[in-house]
């Protein structure tokens, strides 16, 4: 595939003072005397779409920017490593646990289990100790059985810290900027991570998840926010691949840093190193262009630009070009307002979050399902993190979106994954090996279609969000996300007390419902992200979509 060919619809009618250019045919003194959108502007200024060089350097920035992204994999997926449990791996410390012992001298293995510790309320470091080499806060902390729901608190409790970092971000990042406000959470995240080192109380932990996710996905949202409107028109696709699997990285750095460290505490403290090396990069970072003429400071903007051209050499903008942009600089409440005034706004951003929010809560319930349906939680994440990369890497995602549009990738993932979660309900229960089922394996051909879901539904939003409300819209579809997350992980307790086949048949329905709510979104493909409300409306009212707008609006 050319990653700089046209996508379907590129061809599209310019918004109100834009004027139609081409962009094969026109001197670079022909271009600076025309009247230049912000568009434009960033398609000349970076070049990519003319010279290898300028790609491959804008694909370089772009990805030692997005390695704050791994925050999000990192310390949300910490405390499947941190606090695992293993109700195999224990020995007899009193005369009680001896006795029960002796009662099982012929099948000694079916012994040293959970239920055996549960019903018989056995209790560690009293009735026996763990013997595995490995630590977690789970085992240290006697968080085993009735108590293993304060461990799936330590993994959802992230996701409320998130959800209120994403709410504080709909008003920073339309205000201060992105720059800043990533920095703050990039911040906020090394601090916290390294503070997790030193603790060992539940509480404490408790109080210290919330602060993660408050940090991680300010940080995580800000460099989304940050890149996207550095990214040329013909570069969106790929550069939402290139975004998604930064996550994935952090999902592959995260197995390996759990696996090689065996104590739990020096897992935080590596997180927390990682992520402050990460702020480098994002300080480097100009603030987005787009962001600086949409509060009118064209002069910060035009230096933007200089910045930007002296990075891929090419021919700055003169002094003398004119460019065409609206201020927008309302308070928080009247971005709000905004969403009445321009329903079509409205009803993308609320299916996105729908979109958003079912995504997550597949996603965060199955990978925290693997200690259930499956063998080991070490395979099974890193194949279905290998299932992400082969998504990316093979094309299929990058083909999906190119060829059939950012909306109907979202549809055909959404259904590609609830059509392997069905399949998998009749194969439950057959044995593969000694540790792996059918069902197991067939679930992880779900890992790319979800992967496939997070890219396109991330790209969608970003491209349909006008550029005054950007920060405020994809903090709202990440911040419903986050609550999917925090209701993904207690799905997996209902595999202690229904079949495990009604489980798979939720989250197959749980994918398939947004796959039919996704057609009745508004579709950015080939078309210019917008700067304002109006810019969405007329941008939209060309697919086909009524104006919506009241007619009372100003």
């Amino acid at each position: 595939i050319n990653i700089m060919s046209p996508e379907p619809g590129d061809q599209y009618k310019p918004l109100e003072g834009e004027e139609e250019m081409s962009e094969i045919g026109k001197s670079d003194e022909q271009c600076d005397s025309d009247n230049l959108t912000v568009e434009d502007v960033v398609n000349k200024t970076i070049g990519a779409a003319n010279s290898k060089t300028a790609l491959f350097k804008f694909i370089a920035l772009f990805i030692a920017g997005m390695l704050a992204k791994m925050a999000g994999p990192m310390l949300a997926y910490a405390p499947i490593f941190t606090g695992f449990l293993n109700y195999k791996d224990w020995e007899c410390i009193s005369d009680r646990c001896d006795e029960l012992m002796g009662n099982y001298t012929n099948e000694p293995e079916t012994f040293f289990s959970r239920v055996t510790i549960c019903e018989n309320s056995l209790k560690p470091n009293q009735d026996f100790k763990w013997t595995i080499e490995r630590t977690s806060f789970a085992m240290e902390w006697g968080l085993i059985c009735s108590d293993e729901d304060k461990g799936s608190n330590l993994k959802s409790f992230f996701f409320i810290g998130a959800f209120a970092g994403l709410i504080v971000g709909t008003a920073l990042f339309d205000k201060i900027g992105r720059k800043t406000t990533c920095l703050i959470g990039i911040a906020i995240t090394s601090i916290s991570s390294l503070a997790a080192f030193f603790v060992n109380n539940y509480n404490v932990m408790l109080a210290l998840r919330v602060v993660h996710g408050i940090g991680g996905f300010i940080a995580v949202t800000g460099v989304d926010l940050l890149s996207i409107e550095f990214t040329p028109t013909k570069l969106r696709n790929l550069s939402q691949i290139l975004s998604s699997s930064c996550w994935d990285l952090g999902s592959v750095v995260i197995v390996g840093i759990s696996y090689g460290l065996k104590d739990w505490h020096h897992i935080y403290l590596v997180i927390g190193c990682i992520m402050a090396t990460t702020a480098i990069a994002v300080f480097i970072y100009p603030e987005s262009p787009r962001f600086q003429l949409i509060k009118g400071k064209e002069k910060e903007a035009r230096a933007t630009f200089k910045r930007i051209s002296g990075i891929f050499n090419t021919t700055e903008i003169s002094d003398n070009t004119e460019l065409a942009y609206k201020d927008y600089d309302k308070n928080y409440l009247g971005q709000i307002k905004d969403f009445i005034k321009h329903p079509i706004m409205l009803k993308n951003t609320v299916i996105l979050m729908v979109c958003w929010m079912m995504i997550s809560c597949v996603s965060y319930g199955l990978l925290f399902s693997w200690g259930k349906i499956g063998a080991g939680i070490y395979t099974s994440i890193l194949l279905g993190t290998v299932g992400s990369f082969i998504t990316k890497g093979s094309g299929m995602l990058y083909f999906i979106i190119h060829h059939f549009g950012r909306k109907n990738a979202v549809v055909i993932n959404f259904a590609g994954a609830a059509t392997v979660f069905f399949l998998a309900i009749p194969c439950y229960g057959v044995h593969l090996t000694g540790t792996w089922r059918l069902d197991h394996v067939i679930c992880l051909f779900a890992s790319p279609f979800m992967s496939g879901v997070w890219g396109s539904v991330a790209l969608l939003t970003k491209e349909l969000s006008p550029t005054s409300h950007r920060g405020m819209i994809y903090c709202m579809g990440s911040a419903s996300a986050r609550i999917g997350a925090f209701v993904g992980p207690y799905l997996t307790l209902l595999y202690n007390h229904i079949d495990p086949r009604i489980v798979l048949a939720i989250f197959g329905g749980i994918a398939a419902f947004p796959a039919f709510l996704a057609f009745f979104n508004s579709d950015s493909t080939g078309k210019p992200i917008p700067s304002t409300p109006e810019d969405l409306l007329q941008l939209h009212s060309e697919t086909g979509h009524k104006k919506l707008q009241n007619d009372d609006d100003d």
